[in-house]
């Protein structure tokens, strides 16, 4: 019996092992070598050293654009939908609240729409001339450029990522059902009220699920692509030329695949320090088994 379950451990790894050689390591190691050389996928690769990433430092205007349009929307969109999404999941989780499923289903569909369709549908929306936001607004009075305005296409787009939120939604509802009443009825019995019940109980016990969603919105976030391409094709002004969009530039319109490549690692290594950098600081977070 021992063998068999060993084989059969043994026949379930190795598939996925290979897997990960072939589809992931690999392609890490070429892209690593590819970004010291200079290519434009048609001719041989050139070695050159460092020269790409010097050049996007230094030469290449566009890339600093990138990082700083990257910035500032990673700004707007996380500590937003955070905090949404909470009290979004706080709401849903009262329990005089009528027709939950419903709610829930509700809000959380957004969430299973391939991202291409959800930007066509924001487009759409948020379309100055026909769209579905400026005809409701239009008996106001207001009428708004929304993602052709260089000022308000960052915020659009965060909207949109909150909109489609609804997975960090119900990861928040699977939380707040895993608390124990008693910690609730100890702050009662001491005269908390709501928001003590708030503080000391239902942010103390969510915390690792705050982080799990701070690390996830913070990958997420730096690796925009999808919204620019789709809605604004990176503009208008640049003002929405994310850094993955300008990396695909690179790598497909421009055939600099070396500096698309160098562009690639560069963010891995922006990723992981910011991972890295938020663990260690992740002192607030309580965990069940932690010694007081």
């Amino acid at each position: 019996y021992r063998r068999q379950r060993q084989m059969c451990i043994r026949d379930s790894v190795i598939p996925a092992c290979m897997g990960l050689l072939i589809y992931i390591i690999l392609p890490m190691i070429y892209s690593l070598m590819i970004s010291f050389c200079s290519w434009d996928i048609i001719s041989a690769p050139e070695f050159v050293g460092l020269k790409n990433y010097k050049a996007l430092f230094t030469t290449d205007p566009h890339y600093m654009n990138s990082c700083l349009v990257t910035l500032k929307y990673t700004l707007i969109f996380v500590p937003s939908m955070l905090i949404i999404t909470f009290v979004i999941a706080l709401l849903l989780n009262v329990e005089q609240l009528k027709g939950k499923g419903l709610w829930r289903v509700l809000i959380y569909i957004p969430s299973i729409v391939p991202i291409m369709a959800s930007s066509a549908l924001w487009t759409f929306i948020y379309d100055p001339t026909n769209g579905l936001l400026n005809n409701l607004l239009a008996p106001f009075g207001i009428h708004e450029d929304w993602i052709f305005d260089k000022k308000m296409v960052l915020p659009c787009i965060a909207i949109m990522g909150i909109w489609g939120a609804g997975n960090t939604i119900m990861i928040n509802l699977s939380g707040f059902g895993s608390i124990q009443q008693e910690l609730y009825e100890a702050v009662d019995i001491d005269g908390g009220n709501w928001w003590a019940r708030l503080i000391y109980v239902t942010l103390p016990m969510m915390s690792p699920l705050i982080f799990y969603n701070l690390v996830m919105a913070l990958i997420g976030a730096l690796q925009t692509f999808t919204q620019g391409y789709v809605m604004t094709n990176g503009g208008p002004e640049n003002a929405s030329n994310f850094y993955m969009l300008y990396l695909y530039d690179n790598a497909f319109n421009y055939n600099r695949m070396g500096l698309a490549c160098a562009q690639s690692w560069l963010l891995f290594l922006v990723i992981a320090l910011l991972t890295i950098f938020l663990f260690r600081t992740s002192g607030w977070v309580y965990y069940g088994g932690d010694a007081e």
